[in-house]
């Protein structure tokens, strides 16, 4: 553990001179822009649609079942429609799944990396990358190993936790606090983020967007919903 913990810091240490990654323009899905994060996984960004995300892990060499590891849900438009019916009459009713979106993409690398992407449903149509999380097991990399390869990808850690088996990387406002958890400061994770891991006995990376964005498309369905079935401003008394 302790040669763990010593090439961890020999990892971090050894990327001053390397810098970070440019900064990318972001993606633009349906023609609506996502927040700016331009770190991968295997490809995948976040903001990509599912062809997209798609191509991107089989060019990165990913094996993608046409079925399994797929998963589906409805579509933004479908669950405003069950919301405000629901509203309406107050009798709760399901979305309907004729119109579905894909919400899960599943791989399989060529050294038995694993990795899973999370979709959500988008107002303009279709859904996009939300999170994309990779398994490499220690039995086929050590995590030493593991750890360099992503600081030469990503560049130096803007922060790190777990005595230095656990790296972060985070979007420009809160560089400053990645890697850290106080109850007095903005979260790190509260606009997209990439972390890498050795504990646990995985390798494992996790590109994810923060819950400010998650919150942002809570009120963007919640004006849909009022859109659809607006509230009344008069009761029958």
């Amino acid at each position: 553990m302790k040669k763990m913990f010593a090439a961890a810091a020999i990892v971090i240490a050894a990327t001053t001179a390397a810098g970070t990654p440019a900064a990318a323009t972001p993606p633009a899905v349906n023609g609506v822009e996502t927040p700016a994060f331009p770190l991968d996984v295997a490809g995948v960004r976040l903001g990509m649609s599912a062809s997209e995300a798609r191509a991107a892990l089989v060019k990165a060499g990913y094996a993608m079942p046409a079925t399994n590891g797929v998963s589906y849900g409805p579509s933004f438009a479908a669950r405003v429609r069950a919301e405000a019916a629901q509203r309406r009459t107050g009798a709760a009713t399901s979305p309907a799944m004729s119109d579905r979106v894909m919400t899960q993409l599943q791989g399989v690398g060529p050294n038995r990396e694993t990795i899973t992407v999370s979709l959500t449903a988008a107002p303009v149509g279709g859904s996009t990358v939300t999170s994309v999380f990779l398994t490499m097991p220690q039995d086929v990399m050590k995590g030493d190993a593991f750890l360099r390869q992503v600081v030469a990808k990503y560049g130096k850690p803007d922060g790190s936790r777990d005595q230095g088996m656990t790296l972060a990387w985070c979007s420009a406002p809160l560089k400053s606090v990645c890697g850290s958890i106080t109850p007095f400061q903005r979260r790190p994770g509260a606009l997209p983020n990439l972390t890498a891991s050795v504990v646990h006995n995985d390798n494992t990376i996790r590109l994810q967007d923060g819950t400010d964005q998650d919150r942002d498309r809570e009120r963007a369905f919640a004006a849909a919903v009022d859109d659809a079935a607006p509230k009344t401003d008069r009761a029958a008394f």
